[in-house]
Formats: C-alpha cells, sequence, structure tokens
C-alpha cells in the first residue's frame, strides 16, 4: 500500500481565503464550504497551496508524472523518496495522482475534493451534505516579538529538503513586503481593499541610528535626544492623523482600495506563509544575520526557535 502523507484540511483553504478580511479564526461549516465552491468557481487558487501531499513511489514514477504532464503551472516536487505537491497543482493534473493518493486526499478533504470532482457544479442543499474537516488547532505555537508574532500553523516532516510548513505572521508593511522577497513559499494576506478590521500600527521604542559601514542598516543604538522624543511623539502623530482620514473618507464612501494608500508602512500586517524546508532554511539564514533589519532578524529567530534550522539551503550556490 502506497504511504501517503498530507498536511492540511477544507478549512485550511478556507482560512487562508478569509484572512484577507481578517476573520480566518472562524469556522460555520456551511458557510465554509460554499466559501470553498465560490474559490473554485472564480479561480480562487492561492488558498489551496497551503494544503500539501506527500505520497512515496520510486524515482521513476516521478519522471513518469513530470513527462506526462501538460501544464507548465503544475509543480511536482521529488525530494527524499516521496513526490512533493501543493492541492493546488493535484486539482491541476488529476489524472496522474495515483488513485490511492485520491483516496486519501478525499478522506482528508472530503468537502474540497467532492466540489473539485464536480467542477463546481453542486447546489447549498448538496454541499450542507458534505463531510467537512477542520484544523485541529487554530495555532500550534505562537512567539510573540517586539514588532509582531509568528505562529505555526502546521508541519508536515519526512525528513525531506520538500517538508513542509504553515505560519501566521503578524508584522509591519515594511517586514511583510521584505519577507515576500522570499518567492519559494505561497502567502495569503490581510486585504486592505476588503476590510477596516483591526488596523494597528508598530511604533519602535526608539529610532535607531543608520549604520555607517552599511547603507542599508542601522546600528542598535537611539538617536540622541530630544531628537528621538519629538520624533516618536510626531510619529505617533501622523499615524493616528492618518487613520483618522482613513476612516473620515471611508464613512463618506471613499472605496478603501483608494482609502488605504493613506495608510502609512507602521501599519500592521498579518499573512499565512507555507513553505517548504529547503526555502524556510534560506530564509533563515538570511533574515538571522547580523546585516538583517532587526525586526524581520527578531521575526527569523522566532521562526528558527519553532521548527528550527537544518541547513538544507547550503546545497543551493544562490
Amino acid at each position: 500500500m502506497m504511504e501517503v502523507k498530507i498536511m492540511g484540511s477544507d478549512q485550511r483553504s478556507v482560512r487562508c481565503a478569509r484572512v484577507s478580511f481578517g476573520k480566518d479564526d472562524r469556522v460555520d461549516p456551511g458557510r465554509d464550504k460554499k466559501l470553498l465552491r465560490f474559490l473554485l468557481r472564480h479561480r480562487h487558487a492561492s488558498p489551496f497551496e497551503h494544503n500539501v501531499v506527500a505520497f512515496k513511489v520510486e524515482r521513476e514514477r516521478w519522471l513518469k508524472m513530470v513527462s506526462e504532464l501538460n501544464n507548465p503551472t503544475v509543480q511536482i516536487y521529488y525530494s527524499g523518496g516521496y513526490v512533493w505537491m501543493n492541492l493546488r497543482s493535484v486539482i491541476n493534473c488529476p489524472d496522474l495522482i495515483p488513485e490511492e493518493v485520491k483516496e486519501e486526499i478525499r478522506r482528508h478533504f472530503p468537502a474540497t475534493w467532492e466540489i473539485v470532482v464536480r467542477e463546481g457544479n453542486i447546489s447549498d442543499e448538496e454541499l450542507s451534505r458534505l463531510p467537512y474537516t477542520t484544523d485541529r488547532v487554530f495555532l500550534q505555537d505562537k512567539i510573540e516579538t517586539e514588532a509582531g508574532w509568528v505562529g505555526l500553523v502546521d508541519r508536515l516532516e519526512l525528513g525531506t529538503d520538500m517538508d513542509y510548513y504553515t505560519f501566521i505572521v503578524e508584522c509591519p508593511l515594511f517586514v511583510a513586503r521584505q519577507w515576500m522577497r522570499h518567492r519559494f513559499g505561497s502567502y495569503n494576506e490581510v486585504s486592505r481593499r476588503y476590510t477596516a478590521y483591526d488596523i494597528k500600527f508598530y511604533i519602535p521604542k526608539y529610532l535607531r541610528k543608520q549604520a555607517k559601514t552599511n547603507k542599508q542598516a542601522s546600528v542598535d543604538e537611539p538617536i540622541e535626544e530630544p531628537h528621538n522624543s519629538e520624533f516618536l511623539k510626531e510619529i505617533n502623530a501622523l499615524v493616528n492623523e492618518a487613520l483618522s482620514l482613513y476612516h473620515r473618507m471611508t464613512e463618506r464612501e471613499v472605496a478603501k482600495e483608494i482609502a488605504r494608500g493613506i495608510l502609512p508602512q507602521f501599519m500592521k500586517t498579518r499573512f499565512y506563509w507555507t513553505v517548504p524546508r529547503i526555502a524556510l532554511d534560506n530564509f533563515i539564514t538570511l533574515r538571522t544575520h547580523e546585516g538583517a533589519q532587526k525586526e524581520i532578524r527578531d521575526l527569523a529567530v522566532a521562526v528558527r526557535d519553532l521548527v528550527g534550522y537544518r541547513g538544507t539551503d547550503k546545497k543551493n550556490r544562490l
């Protein structure tokens, strides 16, 4: 019997879709199944990428799958004797998936898979009768830092370079944009096009000095007083003024997708990040380096503390 390992659930895709509205902590199977149908019908693919399937086969079987693939967007990786795919890729090439694997996928994602098989053509009444799987916990663990927090949602560890992890990260916008430079992974983020819910800001305890030997970095030393206190007071005033203007605009029916432009980069965002070990180790190496910005460095250390570092990234020259 083929060994099959799966990370995720029907709810995982829903959570990663609903984070756009900041409502990923809610569970409502009836509404959730309708959302899964909506995602498939309207080709909102990224939430499905946070579910991962691994099955053990010989390398020749994997090569055969790849040789028969006629869709260049599908990613099929091989590591440690396992084929690794996210659920989006599985959905895009179901004919290449062994029947034993499909059975496990159906068991782990009963609502999602039935909607996929029916190509979204399923009534509300039929949806209501479908089983629906949920995540065991919202977070397995969480570490707070001064600038934000990171939490481990799930992991699938088989001792390979492609072991997978899903995190939630809350951090300032300027940190998130640095984070998302790491492109080998999947992201779903709060969207201020959709929601004004829970807008928060990060204000540092003090303003660090520019490093003299590194044009893009700081030194962990505050600028002189009274400038430090005066600038922080002005920053707080500007942040509050920007937030007030944002609310006044949206109350007068200015679209959120336009009004959000006034919100500064100190605003916090929150996103799901699903990443394989080899890319995760690369992130840890680069972002725990002393030259990395302090805010992302603290969060990268937290990631390392949650799941460790294996050094798999050393296989890459670049």
